[in-house]
C-alpha cells in the first residue's frame, strides 16, 4: 500500500505540542513517572514525558505489558528500559524519531522500517501535517536504523538470546561493540561460561576444557568450518586468535545431527565480523599499552576494522587487523617428578635413608617470552538477487612465541646424599643434601632452552553460498580450507654449563627451593670455574591441513501443524598432519663438566621479582655461541685431556657427527584422515495443555578411515657419555612403517523444549557423540627418550585406536525474567566408552651392537675403559634393556555427570552480576592405589562471579573465575606418578569511559592479585611446579565511526 500522508493522518494521535524528534535529543536526561501498563497507553505516555516522536504498531502491542518507569534516563536509556522483557524493539530514524517494533518485524531479512506495517502505527507526540511528511519521507528513504544495545548489557542480551532460541543446550558470548569483546583473550571469556575451564600459557588463555573433557575432545570452528590446529593433538590454541575481530562464540554443549561429529565436550564456534552486519560505512580503531608486572615495561597492541556495503547493500566489503607485542616473563620452580621407594646412600655406601621419596631434580627458572601475533580478516558479502546470498571469508594469524628458559639447576642421585629429612607419613623427601665431589660429578648447572617457543601461521579460507531456492526450501554450500603450521625446526636449542658443586633440596618454605654452596643473592661464584656440559640445537615441525566441503538444506513447509521442518545434508573432510623434528647426534660429548667454559661467553643473569627466598642471580649464556666454541679443535682437545682420552677423540667424533649439522629425528609421520558423513533430522511443534513445544530429532551417519606413513626408529646400543648419570643412543637403520584403519558410526539424537510460560523453558536432549583419536597417536614410530642413569624411557603410538563413543543426556530448566536476566540450571551425564589412555609399561629390546662385545657390554671404547675401571650401570651392559614405554590405547570407560547452575541480573541503578558453578564427579578420579592406570584428566569444579556497573558513559567490570583442583597426568615423570593442578582463583578488573559518541578511553587488569599456579604429585607435600606470571594492565583508548 502507498503510504501517503493521509493514510498517517488517519490513525494520528496528537499527544504533545511542539515536539521536536530531533536525534541530538536523543543523548538528554529527562524525568519519568510511568507505572506498569498496556504498551499502547505507556508509551503514549513516554512520548508525552520525553517530547518525542515515537512510531508504533498498535495491533501489535495492545496486549503487551512495559516495565514501570521512574527516574531520570536519557531518552534511549528510557525508551529501552521501557521496553525490557517485552519483545518490542526500538529503532531510530536518521532525523531522530523512536520506531518500536515486535521481534518478528526485527528477525525480518530487511533490517529498515517495513513499509506495509507503517499504515498500522500511532503516530504520538507530532502537531504537524509536516511532521507526518517527515516520518513518510524516513519510511521510503529506509531512513531507519537499529538501535543496537552496545556494552556490558548488550552483550548479555544477545548471549541470552541465542540461549534461549536454541533447540539444545547452548551457551554464548557477544561482544559488547565492535572490537570489544569482554576479556582480553578469547579462551578467559569463554572461562565465565558454566562448565568452561581453560589451561593457561604464559599468563594468556590457551586451550579449553568442557564438562570435564580436554582440549582435543572440544571441536573448535571458526564461522562454522572447523580449524587446522598447529599442536600435534586436536587441541586448539586460542591464543592464535586476536579478541578484537571476534563478534560472538557459542558452546554447543548438546549435539544435533547438523553439527559436525568429533566434540564429547562440546563443539565451539568463533564468528568474526562480516560486512552485511553492519549498514553502510562502518570503522572501528583501538590503541592501547599493556604493562606487565614482573618486568615492569610496556607493550603495544593495535586493531583496525573497516567495512562498508555498495551497490543499494547488495555487495559488501569488510577488513580487520590486529597486532600486539608482549614481552613477559614466567617464573618458576619446577621438578621431572618425585621416584618412591628409593634407598638413599652418602658417597661411601652408608644408608641415609629408606623406602624414601626425593625429587628427581629442581630447577628455578625464568622465562623470558617475547609475544607477536599479527591476525588480518577479509570478508566479501554479495547478494545479486534476494533469494541468494554469497561469502567469503579470509583469515590470517601469525603468532610468534620467542622463549629463552634461563634455570639454575640441581640433579639429584641417590648415591651422594647426606643430611636426609622426609615425612615419616608420605615418606617424601623434605631436605637432603647432595655433595659434590670429582667422584660424585653433582654440579650447578646454568641451563638455557628455547624449547618453549613457537612460530605458528594459520590460514583459512571459506566460501559459502545461501540460495533461497523457493520459500520452503533453502540451500547452503560451503567449501573451506584451513592450514597450520609450527616451523620450530632447527629454532630450538638447548645448553647447560655448570660447575662441580654441593646443593641441597628444602621444602621448609613451603616452596620447593635448591640452595647451592657459594651463591648468596648478588655474590656468585667466579665464572672462570665454568664447564661445558651439553649442547643440543635441533627442534620439531608440525603441520596441519584440513579441506571441508558440505551442502546443507532446511525445508520448512508453510500451513502445517506439527510438523516444522526437515533437515539434510553431506559432509566431507579430508585431513592431513604431518610432524618430523631435528637433532644432533653428539650433544653429549662434552658430558661431565671438563673443557672450560670461555669467560667472555657468560652473562650475569638476575631473575626480575623471583620467589622470596630463592636464588635469583646466575650465569647465563647463547646457545649459538656454546655451540661454535664445541665445535673448536683446541677445546676438542681440552675436553679429551681433562677425561684421560687420547687427543684428537673427542674432535674426530665431532667429525664424524657432522659437526653439529641437523638432520631429521627417525621419529617423523604423516597421517591421514577422511570423514563422509550424511545427516536427517525433523522439527516438530505443537502445545500440550496449552504449553507449547518443539522437538528435533535425527541421526547423523559418519564413516571415518585413517592411513599412516611413518619412520621406525631401530635402537641398536645405549653408551655412555663422561656423565656417569647421562648416557646416548646409539639407533640402527630406520624402517618405513604404513598403516591403516577405518570405522563407522550412526548418531542419533533428540532435542526436547517445552515453554511453561512465556519466560520459562524446560529442556530435555539425549544423543550419541565421539571423539576420534588423537592423530598423533595414530603413528607407530617410537620416540626414545634421553637416557639417563636409572631413566630409559620411550614413547610410540598405535595405528589401531578406535575412537571415544559417549551417551550422553541433558536436563535443564531456564527461566527469563527480564531482557538480560535470567536463572538456568542445568544437569548433564555422559557414559564414555574406548577411552583412550596413555599407559606405561616395560619394553624389552635386543640392542645389536652388543651382541659381539665382551660380557655384552655397550660397544664403545669408553665403555671398555669405564668396565675396566669402575665398572658400569645396569644400563650400560646386556644384550638387552628394558625401556618404560608409554603407548595409548583403547582400555577404559567412564561415566562423567555434573550440575551447572547460573544467574545473571541487572538491577535498574546500572549494577548487574552474573553467578555460575559447575559441579562434577565421575567413577574414574584418582583413588589411592599405586597400581591405578586410569583416570579422568580435566575434571573438575568451577566457579564464576562477575559483578559489572554500566550508567551513561561508564561501565565497569570485577570478574573471579576459581577452578578447583584437577588430574592433569596420571603418568607423569620417571616413576609415571600422577600429577594434580592446585586449586586457582585469579581475579580481572576492567572499566571504560565513553567520551563521546565516537571515543572511549579503558582499563583491563588481569590477575590483579598476581596469584600462583601450582602443582603436586601423589601426596600434598610433593610439590611439581610453582608458576607465577605476575599481573598485567592495559590502558587503551578505542574509537568507533
Amino acid at each position: 500500500m502507498k503510504i501517503t500522508p493521509t493514510v498517517l493522518l488517519t490513525q494520528l494521535i496528537t499527544c504533545a505540542v511542539h515536539a521536536s524528534g530531533d536525534a541530538s535529543r536523543l543523548g538528554e536526561t529527562a524525568q519519568f513517572n510511568i507505572s506498569e501498563s498496556r504498551a499502547d497507553v505507556s508509551l503514549t505516555e513516554f512520548a508525552q514525558q520525553s517530547n518525542m516522536t515515537v512510531i508504533v504498531p498498535f495491533e501489535q502491542v495492545v496486549n503487551i505489558k512495559t516495565q514501570p518507569l521512574q527516574g531520570h534516563y536519557t531518552i534511549v536509556e528510557a525508551a529501552l528500559h521501557l521496553i525490557e522483557g517485552t519483545g518490542l524493539n526500538l529503532s531510530v530514524s536518521g532525523s531522530g524519531k523512536l520506531f518500536i517494533r515486535t521481534d518478528d518485524d526485527s528477525k525480518g531479512k530487511d533490517s529498515m522500517l517495513q513499509k506495509n506495517k507503517l499504515s498500522s502505527a500511532i503516530i504520538v507526540a507530532m502537531s504537524s501535517l509536516a511532521g507526518a511528511q517527515a516520518i513518510a519521507q524516513d519510511a521510503a528513504d529506509g531512513n531507519f536504523e537499529e538501535v543496537v544495545v552496545t556494552g556490558i548489557r548488550g552483550s548479555l542480551e544477545r548471549s541470552m538470546d541465542i540461549k534461549r532460541d536454541s533447540s539444545g543446550v547452548v551457551d554464548a558470548i557477544s561482544a559488547e561493540d565492535m572490537g570489544k569483546f569482554p576479556d582480553t583473550n578469547v579462551a578467559e571469556s569463554l572461562q565465565r561460561i558454566t562448565g568452561v575451564s581453560i589451561d593457561r600459557s604464559g599468563g594468556e588463555g590457551q586451550s579449553v576444557t568442557v564438562r570435564g573433557f580436554g582440549p582435543s575432545f572440544n571441536t573448535v570452528m571458526v564461522n562454522g568450518r572447523q580449524m587446522a590446529t598447529e599442536n600435534q593433538d586436536r587441541a586448539f590454541s586460542f591464543d592464535t586468535l586476536s579478541a578484537e575481530l571476534v563478534r560472538g562464540v557459542n558452546v554447543y554443549k548438546t549435539s544435533n545431527p547438523s553439527m559436525a561429529s568429533g566434540g564429547i565436550g562440546s563443539a565451539i564456534d568463533v564468528q568474526t565480523a562480516r560486512p552485511f552486519d553492519f549498514n553502510g560505512l562502518e570503522m572501528f580503531g583501538s590503541i592501547k599499552g599493556t604493562y606487565e608486572s614482573l618486568n615492569e615495561k610496556t607493550y603495544p597492541t593495535v586493531s583496525g576494522l573497516i567495512s562498508n556495503t555498495f551497490a543499494d547493500d547488495t555487495l559488501g566489503v569488510l577488513l580487520a587487523v590486529s597486532h600486539s607485542e608482549r614481552e613477559n616473563y614466567v617464573n618458576s620452580l619446577f621438578t621431572a617428578g618425585y621416584r618412591p621407594g628409593l634407598n638413599l646412600f652418602n658417597e661411601q655406601g652408608d644408608l641415609q635413608a629408606g623406602n624414601v621419596t626425593p625429587p628427581r631434580n629442581l630447577d628455578m627458572r625464568t622465562e623470558q617470552q617475547k609475544r607477536t601475533r599479527t591476525n588480518a580478516n577479509v570478508s566479501l558479502q554479495y547478494a545479486p538477487s534476494d533469494d541468494v546470498t554469497v561469502t567469503f571469508d579470509g583469515f590470517h594469524s601469525n603468532y610468534e612465541v620467542d622463549a629463552k628458559l634461563n634455570a639454575l639447576a640441581a640433579w639429584f642421585e641417590p648415591n651422594r646424599v647426606t643430611d636426609v629429612d622426609f615425612n615419616n607419613e608420605t615418606r617424601t623427601v623434605t631436605y637432603m643434601n647432595n655433595v659434590g665431589t670429582e667422584d660424585t660429578r653433582a654440579a650447578t648447572d646454568f641451563v638455557v632452552n628455547h624449547g618453549d617457543s613457537k612460530f605458528v601461521t594459520l590460514n583459512a579460507f571459506g566460501l559459502n553460498v545461501e540460495w533461497d531456492v523457493t520459500d520452503e526450501l533453502v540451500a547452503k554450500f560451503d567449501v573451506s580450507y584451513s592450514d597450520a603450521e609450527n616451523d620450530m625446526a632447527g629454532k630450538e636449542n638447548f645448553g647447560v654449563i655448570g660447575h662441580i658443586n654441593t646443593y641441597d633440596f628444602d621444602l621448609s618454605s613451603g616452596r620447593p627451593l635448591a640452595n647451592h654452596e657459594g651463591y648468596n643473592g648478588s655474590e656468585i661464584p667466579d665464572r672462570s670455574i665454568m664447564k661445558m656440559h651439553v649442547g643440543s640445537p635441533g627442534g620439531p615441525n608440525s603441520q596441519d591441513e584440513i579441506n571441508e566441503l558440505r551442502a546443507d538444506f532446511e525445508y520448512t513447509p508453510y500451513n502445517t501443524s506439527g510438523f516444522t521442518s526437515m533437515r539434510f545434508g553431506a559432509y566431507r573432510q579430508e585431513r592431513e598432519k604431518a610432524y618430523y623434528s631435528v637433532g644432533v647426534d653428539n650433544g653429549s660429548l662434552y658430558g661431565g663438566y671438563y673443557a672450560s667454559a670461555p669467560e667472555e661467553l657468560m652473562t650475569k643473569f638476575t631473575a626480575p621479582s623471583f620467589f622470596p627466598g630463592a636464588q635469583d642471580t646466575w650465569w647465563t649464556f647463547d646457545n649459538w655461541e656454546l655451540y661454535d666454541v664445541m665445535l673448536t679443535e683446541e677445546k676438542a682437545n681440552e675436553n679429551d685431556e681433562m677425561r684421560g682420552n687420547d687427543i684428537g677423540t673427542t674432535w674426530q667424533a665431532l667429525q664424524d657427527g657432522n659437526m653439529f649439522e641437523l638432520t631429521v629425528n627417525d621419529d617423523r609421520y604423516t597421517v591421514r584422515e577422511d570423514i563422509s558423513s550424511l545427516y536427517l533430522d525433523f522439527t516438530f511443534e505443537g502445545d500440550v495443555m496449552n504449553l507449547p513445544w518443539t522437538v528435533n530429532v535425527g541421526a547423523r551417519y559418519a564413516e571415518t578411515s585413517t592411513s599412516v606413513d611413518a619412520v621406525q626408529t631401530v635402537l641398536s646400543d645405549i653408551v655412555a657419555t663422561g656423565d656417569p648419570t647421562l648416557f646416548e643412543t646409539v639407533e640402527g637403520s630406520p624402517t618405513e612403517v604404513t598403516e591403516s584403519n577405518s570405522y563407522t558410526n550412526l548418531l542419533p539424537s533428540i532435542n526436547a523444549k517445552i515453554d511453561l510460560q512465556d519466560d520459562m523453558v524446560l529442556r530435555f536432549a539425549s544423543y550419541e557423540t565421539i571423539t576420534r583419536p588423537t592423530l598423533t597417536e595414530l603413528s607407530p614410530a617410537l620416540n626414545i627418550g634421553q637416557p639417563r642413569l636409572q631413566n630409559l624411557t620411550a614413547s610410540g603410538g598405535n595405528p589401531n585406536l578406535k575412537p571415544f563413543t559417549a551417551e550422553n543426556w541433558d536436563i535443564s530448566y531456564e527461566w527469563y525474567y527480564g531482557d538480560a536476566s535470567y536463572l538456568s540450571v542445568a544437569y548433564f551425564n555422559k557414559e564414555v566408552e574406548n577411552f583412550i589412555v596413555t599407559l606405561a609399561a616395560d619394553e624389552e629390546f635386543t640392542l645389536a651392537d652388543r651382541a659381539e662385545t665382551p660380557d655384552n657390554i655397550c660397544a664403545t671404547d669408553q665403555c671398555a675403559d669405564i668396565a675396566a675401571d669402575e665398572g658400569l650401570p645396569d644400563e650400560l651392559r646386556g644384550l638387552s634393556e628394558t625401556l618404560r614405554v608409554t603407548r595409548p590405547r583403547n582400555a577404559e570407560t567412564a561415566e562423567v555427570n555434573g550440575l551447572e547452575l547460573a544467574w545473571t541480573h541487572l538491577w535498574d541503578n546500572g549494577f548487574g552480576v552474573t553467578l555460575n558453578a559447575t559441579k562434577t564427579d565421575s567413577n574414574a578420579q584418582l583413588s589411592e592405589d599405586r597400581d591405578q592406570t586410569f583416570a579422568l584428566i580435566g575434571l573438575g569444579d568451577s566457579q564464576n562471579a562477575v559483578v559489572f556497573y554500566e550508567r551513561g558513559p561508564f561501565q565497569a567490570r570485577v570478574a573471579f573465575n576459581n577452578r578447583e583442583q584437577f588430574l592433569q597426568a596420571i603418568n607423569n615423570g620417571p616413576a609415571s606418578e600422577p600429577l594434580t593442578v592446585d586449586t586457582y582463583g585469579q581475579w580481572d578488573v576492567s572499566a571504560s569511559y565513553d567520551v563521546n559518541d565516537i571515543f572511549s578511553v579503558y582499563f583491563e587488569g588481569v590477575n590483579v592479585t598476581e596469584e600462583e599456579l601450582v602443582s603436586r604429585g601423589r601426596e600434598e607435600d610433593q610439590i611439581i611446579s610453582v608458576f607465577d606470571t605476575g599481573a598485567r594492565y592495559s590502558v587503551g583508548l578505542r574509537a568507533r565511526f
